[in-house]
């Protein structure tokens, strides 16, 4: 009789856990759906990079990013090939602006962003580097739009169920087309 209790203590105990434990969570939104379309645990000193092809200049662009200490998004580089119309070539404070070979780097930055927003569209190459080893190609997140990345904090039940609800629209979004042909 008393090993009965043990599974629901453990449930209750897991529930419990589920509303009290948070952690921060790197977020990418569609802001024209207001839709979150990717989710990613981060702990400071995490690193991300975004790569994209300049609309006018039609040069690649690389900016690099941590998360500090207080879960905010940090830039602190930028390259890019090209050093003309909407590219920087201004520094501030202790930046430095370097032309390396065939590319131009502006290092040192500390520039810290609420948010990322970026327009993302296929022929922009817009990709997303996590860590070392994990990127993402934007536009296939939520097709050519508007995207906020941010970095919010979240009760584990919450992340669970946005986690949960971003598989499930994948699975729909991705054999709606044969079970549509199929009716």
């Amino acid at each position: 009789m008393k090993r009965a209790w043990i599974p629901i203590i453990g449930g209750v105990f897991c529930i419990a856990a589920g509303f009290l434990i948070s952690f921060h969570v790197f977020q990418i939104k569609a802001i024209r759906d207001e839709k979150i379309v990717f989710l990613h645990i981060v702990h400071p000193g995490a690193k991300f990079a975004t790569k994209y092809i300049h609309s006018v200049e039609k040069s690649p662009v690389w900016e690099y990013f941590v998360v500090d200490g207080q879960f905010r998004i940090v830039l602190y580089e930028t390259t890019f090939v090209s050093c003309n119309t909407g590219l920087p070539c201004v520094v501030l404070g202790n930046e430095e602006f370097r032309h390396e070979g065939d590319r131009f780097r502006i290092s040192r930055m500390n520039r810290i962003l609420p948010a990322l927003l970026l327009w993302v569209h296929d022929r922009y190459d817009n990709t997303l580097y996590i860590g070392e080893s994990q990127y993402l190609n934007l536009p296939s997140l939520a097709g050519n739009t508007l995207l906020r990345i941010t970095i919010e904090k979240m009760k584990l039940i919450e992340f669970i169920y946005k986690r949960l609800r971003l598989i499930v629209e994948h699975e729909i979004e991705e054999h709606l087309p044969s079970l549509m042909a199929g009716a």
